[in-house]
């Protein structure tokens, strides 16, 4: 059986979602007592006539996908329901026979192969046939049964075929950043399995979730600390989590390599979690490149520093993301204004100033609030002093979240060592003085300290 070769890697779920995500639109948009109906259109296709490999059959389907989302001008969602079939949803009062057409007549090619499609399609409208996700369901089912003589009663495998190999390097799918990347090797029903790499001295959260969830990381290679009895794990060990709130924080000692099973499918989310991050960043390169890697630099030096603190790994984790996204409100700043060589007037220096603020609003509109909420307030800080005389809030001393005093320090050390359009840079030495001069006043003691501790470990790392 061939699987998905590396060199065609798609990403078959990005147009495509589940059931349940079906389930939760359809409770969604009726709790919501809308007064416009909605249809469902579930489009069969006969793949074991076309005789087509497995990966070939998922190559086919992204493109399917594909089309119907260009082709269509208003807003519809995509669902799978197994392998053979489509359901779209949409506000459209029918879309069935357009896209009949539209399938038909279109000539797939795929591995060096023609496809041509002849779908079967059948349609169920809300409020009309069914009040609900079951009885649109199954209005649907007896429709397609009604209309296909080969009808069989569905059950909703994953695959076509029972037995699967994936060579190494093969993958379903895949999602990177710079600290980790993340391969689905196989999914079936609500489990996936998936393999992650992540890079030394980062920071990764296990928590139990909802009720019925269990999850399993099976170290492959590397090390793993946990920071509750600083015990080592290594190749062979593994974490487990079932449902419930608690939360353990781990940190990769060296490069590791984990084998992840989860019974909540987590790919999807996890790679829009992790375009929305490198998104962001873009928004930031967009407006002023050098920003975007200030801010590359500021996440090593901020959670070296947090280290030399004594931080939690729960701190240091939302440390992580706030240092490598403190300065995302500036994407709604003029470009004109941060790249301005002289000193800002008082009106422009107000507007600049927001960006704290602005950059905690993009953050909580992009991520679930439940779990950046902090991150968020960590952005929202960053600028405020010591002493009080800082900027959204005038908070002071032990008011400022941890996290965000050491961002201020480091932020203010790293602007003041790299040339801006508004300053010439500082060597180290006249830095570091500064920042020493500081003390008690724009910074914590206790994080000065900590931070020139750091900041030597820092320049001999970078200096190797």
């Amino acid at each position: 059986m061939e699987s998905i070769n590396k060199k065609n890697k798609i990403g078959i779920w990005q147009n495509l979602k589940g059931l349940d995500n079906l389930y939760q639109t359809i409770s969604n948009l009726i709790k919501s007592n809308m007064k416009v109906s909605f249809n469902l259109t579930m489009f069969s296709f006969d793949m074991e006539n076309l005789n087509l490999k497995y990966s070939t059959q998922i190559k086919l389907f992204d493109q399917i996908s594909k089309l119907i989302k260009n082709y269509l001008e208003e807003d519809i969602e995509l669902f799978q329901f197994d392998q053979n079939k489509i359901i779209t949803l949409s506000f459209n009062a029918s879309i069935k026979n357009t896209l009949v057409h539209k399938l038909q007549s279109e000539k797939f090619n795929i591995d060096d192969i023609e496809i041509s499609l002849s779908p079967q399609a059948v349609e169920t409208i809300w409020p009309k046939d069914g009040k609900d996700f079951d009885s649109l369901l199954d209005k649907l089912l007896q429709k397609l049964k009604n209309i296909d003589n080969n009808y069989e009663e569905l059950q909703i495998p994953t695959h076509p075929d029972s037995v699967l190999i994936n060579q190494k390097g093969d993958f379903i799918d895949k999602v990177e950043k710079v600290s980790t990347q993340l391969y689905l090797i196989a999914k079936d029903k609500n489990i996936e399995i998936i393999k992650q790499n992540i890079i030394s001295d980062r920071s990764f959260q296990v928590r139990g979730g909802d009720e019925g969830n269990f999850e399993l990381f099976y170290i492959l290679d590397g090390k793993v600390k946990n920071e509750d009895n600083d015990l080592i794990l290594k190749r062979g060990d593994s974490i487990s989590a079932k449902c419930g709130d608690q939360e353990k924080y781990f940190k990769t000692v060296t490069d590791t390599t984990l084998l992840y099973i989860t019974s909540n499918p987590i790919f999807a989310s996890e790679r829009k979690r992790i375009k929305d991050l490198l998104s962001l960043n873009e928004r930031i390169a967009e407006k002023d490149i050098e920003t975007q890697e200030h801010c590359n630099r500021l996440q090593q030096l901020s959670r070296m520093t947090g280290i030399e603190l004594g931080l939690e790994e729960k701190k240091l984790f939302n440390l992580g993301f706030a240092s490598f996204l403190h300065d995302i409100g500036k994407s709604k700043i003029p470009t004109s204004l941060l790249q301005k060589p002289e000193k800002l007037t008082e009106d422009e220096w107000d507007i600049m100033k927001q960006h704290a603020y602005w950059g905690k609003q993009i953050i909580l509109e992009n991520f679930n609030q439940k779990y950046f909420e902090r991150i968020a307030e960590i952005i929202n800080q960053h600028h405020e002093k010591y002493d009080g005389s800082g900027y959204p809030h005038g908070l002071s001393g032990a008011d400022i979240l941890i996290e965000a005093q050491i961002l201020s320090v480091v932020d203010a050390y790293d602007a003041m060592i790299n040339e801006r359009p508004y300053q010439k840079a500082l060597s180290r030495e006249e830095a570091l003085k500064e920042i020493k001069s500081e003390k008690g006043k724009q910074f914590s003691p206790k994080t000065v300290e900590a931070f020139l501790q750091a900041e030597k470990k820092y320049k001999n790392k970078v200096s190797k």
